[in-house]
């Protein structure tokens, strides 16, 4: 037999031996339950949404912090089944790009949910946005190429897992350090509007935010498939390179209008609001990416948030 043949004749002969079920009566068996409660030491609150409340934890366990969800009470089923379904998707992952999910539980009075999460020192580029916004300051050219490095990366691997996010926005994207190597990493956060691409894709319910939903996300009946994460990445581009929401004049305006000019208007190129001594060839591939992305045909667009990632790091790389 040959060395290279070897590992593999050992592998056969492991799989014969469990194949004839010689196992020890006292080892556990196969369709055997095991139990185990599952205890977390909240450190401090970190902050809320409109669903939960969120802190540092610890698992004493395997000695390690998490982040701690705790579903709100009197919470309707709906928006229930949506904090259920956010630990559920994000579970399935496995990706540095994409915040993991370890357990999920119901507390002692069977109507507190909660779910945990890695802990992640940071902040969304929400709050990046509006800091640089109050100093005057723009984010770096290097800092956004390797932000959308990672979150395109991310969305191409949801994609590939048959998993729209619907949500893709500067709020769900995490800013934050690698605990062991310290390297600053980016994280897509908050499956819970996330659409499985081997269920029904029509949707029956609008979701989203409004200010990042592509066209046929307004729309009712309207199929869904992972074109409208990238139109969505493109409008979050849009806001962390200028500061500035692509309709930001319809910020406070009502929600149909908001919907309408995702559907029928184009904002101003990004390149109206970067500084005049801004690089010529980096302002065109801007607009151009912006424009190609955010198509309102989604056979216009880029066909995978792959193709976004590639036109996007070339048209940065003129910085």
């Amino acid at each position: 037999m040959s060395t290279t043949a070897a590992p593999f004749r050992a592998l056969e002969e492991a799989e014969e031996i469990l194949d004839e079920d010689i196992i020890d009566d006292d080892f556990i068996g196969v369709g055997s339950e095991v139990s185990h409660v599952k205890r977390y030491e909240v450190i401090r609150f970190l902050g809320e949404g409109g669903m939960g409340r969120v802190y540092q934890a610890y698992d004493p366990m395997l000695e390690r912090d998490v982040a701690l969800k705790v579903l709100k009470p009197e919470i309707p089923e709906g928006e229930r089944r949506r904090f259920r379904r956010e630990a559920i998707v994000g579970a399935r992952f496995c990706y540095p790009s994409i915040v993991r999910i370890f357990d999920l539980g119901i507390w002692h009075d069977e109507e507190t949910e909660w779910f945990t999460m890695e802990y992640l020192p940071g902040t969304d580029m929400a709050k990046v946005i509006a800091r640089a916004d109050e100093r005057h300051q723009r984010l770096p050219w290097a800092a956004i190429a390797d932000i959308f490095r990672q979150i395109l990366a991310a969305l191409h691997y949801c994609h590939e897992c048959k998993i729209v996010h619907r949500d893709v926005k500067p709020a769900n994207i995490f800013v934050t350090r690698d605990p062991n190597t310290r390297f600053m990493t980016t994280k897509l956060l908050d499956f819970g509007v996330a659409l499985d691409l081997d269920g029904p894709t029509k949707t029956e319910v609008l979701c989203g935010d409004p200010n990042y939903m592509a066209p046929e996300q307004t729309r009712y009946g309207a199929r869904v498939d992972p074109r409208a994460d990238v139109y969505a990445a493109g409008m979050s581009l849009y806001e962390i390179v200028t500061g500035r929401l692509p309709f930001d004049e319809l910020e406070d305006a009502p929600l149909d209008e908001l919907l309408r000019a995702q559907r029928e208007s184009t904002p101003l190129p990004p390149s109206f609001y970067l500084p005049p001594e801004t690089a010529k060839g980096l302002t065109d591939g801007l607009d151009r990416v912006f424009e190609r992305a955010t198509a309102k045909d989604p056979a216009a667009r880029y066909q995978s948030a792959l193709e976004m990632q590639g036109a996007l790091l070339a048209a940065l790389s003129l910085a």
